[in-house]
């Protein structure tokens, strides 16, 4: 099995140097990460940050996270906003050209802020300006279909064929998001307040932690079952998803919990990758392809809120 980190750059002045303390351990142990990159950060950040990416090489593979960190995806009716066609387009090719012109990486995939189950399926206003970009691949899937709640879904990857994007390929995450079961963390983005992350609980193929973690032994057995379980269904690849301002924190100011992984992913002898390099393979190889998901019933035509209530 391959196993991707990726680190989500959202934050304006905290992220980079917390990335680049990230990028030390990943560095002592000679292995590559992808980070998702909001534009703004780019914008404001560019010049530390394209000086640490470049510091990295070939083992920094840099991708967007929109531009400015806002919701990009259609949710359920009475969660609001509702993001409109043009935000969107303007988030998406912002966010990549962003990378392209300020971070000078070729920006292939991109990942939507906060995540999303089922990734982009039945959502056309979001594929289309992401072929409009040039965008190869998305890793958007992020949430469970069950519940539009964390754990993530144990799901491989698939293409957009179903939607008529089928250049598209999607590549889910798997497992917790390193900031929910945290307690406290860090601020929103632009802005220094505080925000608290709760753990929704529900039956998953995950366990998942009877409070929040608190030292970076703790969050390693949260990841650990999520590659654990990874590894037993058979996926190509297991994608974890951490943010550089929940990463490194007063517990853990050193990212131990990073190395912690790095070690017990070498332990097992996984490879690791990253995303762009996986959406190589499944190109190259379709049988590690699955079947893509059904539509969230709640994105289909004729869908009746009122029946869930009935």
């Amino acid at each position: 099995m391959h196993v991707v980190f990726t680190y989500d750059t959202e934050t304006i002045g905290q992220c980079v140097p917390k990335l680049s303390v990230i990028w030390r351990v990943h560095r002592e142990f000679d292995a590559p990460l992808t980070t998702f990159v909001v534009g703004r950060v780019a914008v404001n950040d560019g010049k530390e940050l394209k000086r640490l990416i470049d510091e990295g090489g070939d083992l920094f593979d840099v991708n967007s996270h929109y531009y400015s960190h806002t919701r990009v995806v259609r949710k359920i009716p009475w969660s609001r906003p509702q993001p409109s066609p043009t935000l969107i387009e303007h988030e998406t090719l912002r966010g990549a050209a962003a990378v392209r012109d300020i971070l000078d990486r070729p920006c292939r995939g991109t990942r939507a802020p906060g995540g999303v189950s089922a990734g982009f399926r039945g959502l056309p206003e979001n594929l289309a300006p992401m072929r409009k970009a040039g965008l190869e691949w998305d890793s958007s899937y992020a949430r469970s279909v069950k519940t539009e709640a964390n754990p993530c879904d144990l799901y491989g990857p698939f293409t957009y064929v179903d939607d008529g994007y089928e250049e598209i390929l999607e590549l889910p995450v798997h497992g917790w998001p390193d900031c929910t079961p945290k307690g406290g963390a860090g601020p929103r983005i632009g802005q220094g307040v505080p925000q608290i992350q709760y753990i929704v609980r529900w039956p998953s193929e995950y366990t998942y932690p009877s409070q929040f973690v608190k030292t970076p032994e703790e969050e390693f057995q949260v990841h650990k079952v999520a590659l654990d379980a990874a590894s037993r269904a058979g996926l190509p690849f297991c994608c974890l998803a951490f943010h550089p301002w929940t990463t490194v924190r007063e517990q853990d100011p050193e990212a131990k919990v990073v190395a912690l992984l790095l070690r017990y992913v070498n332990d097992q002898k996984w490879q690791v990758s990253t995303m762009d390099a996986e959406a190589q393979r499944c190109r190259e190889n379709p049988e590690l392809l699955w079947p893509a998901p059904e539509v969230p019933l709640q994105r289909t035509v004729g869908y009746d809120i009122g029946q869930v209530f009935a």
